[in-house]
């Protein structure tokens, strides 16, 4: 298993994807200076009229407009042409004049200012904030306890950055600008012109090559600017976002197909490792359908663990999908997919074989015998099978019970808290997602008021990484009655991400119980999400986690277990739930012996 996720994780950090065409080098040149002076200018030149502008139709414009310059003083005058009409304080050329000098703190200026990313959280309300400082706030707090601090640090008179974009070129960009200087129009002819053409530069539903390019601009702009964990990757697996950038535009030049152009958006997001990324299509024009059936892999073989058809066995091994070989299917998708390799081993399985309604030949190897299977793939969720585990709740025996975490809701446990606090010993399982309970039950755990800073949230006040401090948050648990104190063993695996890991990081940081399985997916943070032209939506990490100490990595590691094991295909096969057995085992391991008999 080691060895093919390993092989897996080297190359995923590539930025070229399969195409039959290839882009000129004067083209992506001239795309790669729009785009780096692109994520500037749109998150932190802040002038009124660029706060106003439609940047997805811009990113559309912008590389049509670049894309077919000639050289270097032709790229110059288109990329003046689409900047500077925003404002002043935008200068662009092969060399720049001397650079303003950095004046004091001055609270009158306008300067944009982020806590964490600037779009929107998904799903639910989150901690996420922008604002440009002397106009209205343009993203607030939304259902998140407010920060009593200024999102960043007070504006310097004359602040700036310097860019280097392309083809010998420079830009440099305000950072802050006076109140009047923001509202500047300087020709507000051609301002009205470039907002026009913006306006009608619709991104289409199809594969367009502007269209293409403008949705690398738009996401790769994103991850540089606002993605947290940049610092992580100082060791591995090593990024360099920077020179990945034209090789995800050649890709995207040469995507002649929605598949191929969502696949060069995939492609990039697996090259930020992060579990939470994904590429998904809102307009509903892609049908994902499951298969009757749950795989993981196991000894390095794709291995059925739940089933709901005769015709494929728990403890079957699928030597081949749709005819091609399992380990082969197995690394393309894991190639596309973000996060560590055991996560991306995970959500591959979990979308095995299709689309709804399609059908799907497995080939399997059944203790030695080789067969095919035909399977259905059916549009619900509810049409994957679970895993056989005990009742979500359950006493296995005299006073040590069972609880599935990610089963069982909080309600439901509720009633049964007198006698999980009288237990021996509970087993709690996280191998997955949990309910509500998964939080809800570590007050019962914990014996004392904790106030760990676990997450980070950076306050941004310029581009490139420039953060000036974070506001971190916990969770803050106070012990509730009853507490349960007997022995406890918590099960997880792979499949454990995010808020499963905030959960298991408690039990781990504040020793809550022992751990038995494997490494969770190293993915965690409240999730952001964006879209991008060509309408795809992306979704990320908005903040970083961090063990309890506040310092300690989780990303790209996740909680290890104290007991490290796995399950195995003969286990799998005898029907067995070794990380269940070895909890249980435990347990009993530590029950006095009982009185002799006299």
């Amino acid at each position: 298993m080691k060895r093919l996720l390993l092989a897996v994780c080297c190359v995923v950090g590539t930025a070229a994807a399969t195409s039959t065409q290839v882009a000129p080098a004067a083209d992506v040149d001239n795309v790669v200076a729009f785009a780096r002076l692109y994520g500037v200018v749109r998150y932190f030149y802040p002038g009124d009229a660029a706060a106003a502008v439609d940047w997805n139709g811009f990113a559309v414009h912008g590389v049509s407009r670049v894309r077919s310059a000639g050289d270097a003083e032709a790229l110059e005058a288109a990329l003046e042409a689409l900047f500077l009409p925003l404002g002043p304080g935008i200068e662009i050329g092969p060399a720049l004049s001397p650079p303003p000098s950095i004046g004091a703190p001055d609270s009158s200026l306008v300067a944009w200012r982020y806590l964490g990313v600037p779009v929107a959280p998904t799903g639910r309300p989150g901690p996420y904030r922008a604002e440009r400082t002397n106009r209205p706030t343009a993203m607030p707090p939304a259902g998140w306890a407010a920060d009593p601090e200024p999102i960043g640090a007070t504006p310097l008179a004359g602040d700036h950055v310097d860019v280097s974009l392309a083809r010998g070129l420079r830009a440099r960009v305000s950072l802050a600008l006076s109140s009047a200087d923001a509202a500047r129009r300087p020709d507000p002819a051609a301002l009205d012109g470039l907002l026009a053409v913006v306006s009608r530069a619709q991104a289409r539903r199809e594969a367009d090559a502007d269209t293409n390019l403008a949705g690398v601009v738009v996401a790769w702009n994103v991850y540089r600017h606002f993605y947290p964990y940049w610092a992580e990757f100082a060791r591995e697996p090593k990024v360099d976002w920077d020179a990945e950038l034209a090789g995800h535009l050649r890709a995207a030049a040469g995507a002649t197909t929605m598949a191929q152009q969502r696949d060069v958006l995939r492609q990039l997001v697996a090259g930020v490792h992060d579990g939470h990324g994904r590429v998904s299509d809102p307009s509903g024009g892609q049908r994902h359908g499951v298969l009757p059936i749950q795989a993981r892999l196991i000894e390095e073989r794709i291995t059925v663990t739940a089933s709901a058809t005769s015709s494929v066995p728990v403890g079957s091994v699928v030597t081949a999908v749709d005819g091609q070989p399992a380990v082969r299917w197995l690394e393309g998708h894991m190639r596309r997919a973000s996060g560590t390799p055991q996560w991306k081993a995970e959500q591959s399985l979990r979308r095995i074989g299709c689309e709804a309604g399609t059908t799907t030949t497995l080939t399997l190897d059944d203790s030695g015998r080789g067969r095919s299977a035909a399977l259905v793939c059916g549009a619900a969720p509810a049409a994957r099978p679970a895993e056989p585990r005990p009742e979500a709740i359950a006493e296995l025996s005299p006073g040590l019970w069972y609880v599935d975490l990610t089963r069982a809701s909080f309600d439901q446990i509720t009633s049964s808290l007198g006698r999980l606090a009288e237990a021996r010993g509970i087993v709690f399982d996280v191998r997955g997602y949990p309910t509500d309970a998964g939080a809800a039950i570590l007050p019962h755990l914990v014996d004392a008021p904790e106030q760990d800073r676990w997450m980070h949230i950076d306050r941004i006040s310029g581009p490139f990484g420039r953060v000036s401090g974070t506001r971190d948050l916990g969770w803050n648990l106070q012990p509730k009655p009853p507490r349960i104190a007997g022995r406890r063993v918590f099960l997880t695996d792979g499949r454990a991400i995010s808020y499963a890991e905030s959960v298991m990081g408690y039990v781990a940081d504040r020793r809550l119980g022992t751990i038995v399985g494997t490494p969770t997916a190293g993915a965690n943070g409240n999730v952001a999400s964006f879209e991008v032209p060509g309408g795809y939506a992306i979704t990320f990490t908005g903040m970083r986690v961090t063990r309890h100490d506040g310092t300690s990595p989780h990303h790209l590691i996740g909680i290890t277990p104290d007991v490290p094991l796995a399950p195995t295909i003969a286990g799998i096969r005898r029907g067995r739930d070794e990380l269940l057995e070895k909890a249980v085992a435990r347990i009993d391991q530590a029950r006095p012996p009982a009185p002799a008999r006299k």
